[in-house]
């Protein structure tokens, strides 16, 4: 007797999966994952070009549309909502990035501004920023414009940045 090959499943609407997901069929997102995970990803990963960001990505699309389905508006196409979701969250992921871009280079910034060369003698004990300090033991380093240093103490050295 040979075997008889499986009768090939009856392929379901849209309409109809978004009805089962409503209903917490979680085969249903498996369905919907099997139909439009790789164009989604796609879509992702062209505009991120970073593979696990995009399979992140993509893997939230799919969760959103696990919370949102049971109102999920109907007469709406499930594959326009996923690419413009999609889409959404890429956006969001590519400017997060651009902001921790801004942000680090901006820190950069102020860091090298805020980071003076040392000099020795460069701030004597009760004087302005900039008179010498002549024969100072510790090597001190230059404060910024206008800043007065304490008058008790001896100047500021490297180690006290």
């Amino acid at each position: 007797m040979s075997a008889m090959p499986e009768a090939p499943r009856p392929l379901l609407s849209e309409a109809e999966l978004l009805q089962r997901l409503g209903q917490r069929d979680s085969t249903a997102l498996i369905e919907v994952e099997r139909r439009h995970w790789a164009s989604l990803y796609a879509q992702v990963y062209g505009m991120l070009v970073d593979p696990p960001l995009a399979e992140r990505v993509v893997r939230e699309v799919f969760t959103q549309l696990w919370f949102a389905a049971e109102r999920f508006p109907l007469g709406h196409s499930l594959w326009t909502w996923l690419r413009e979701m999609a889409r959404e969250l890429a956006r969001a992921e590519l400017a997060l990035a651009q902001s921790s871009d801004r942000e680090d280079s901006s820190s950069m910034r102020r860091f090298h501004e805020a980071s003076t060369p040392v000099h020795p003698g460069a701030v004597a004990a009760g004087t302005d920023c900039g008179a010498d300090a002549g024969d100072s033991e510790l090597p001190g380093v230059r404060c910024r414009q206008g800043e007065k240093v304490d008058g008790d103490g001896p100047p500021r050295d490297a180690c006290a940045w």
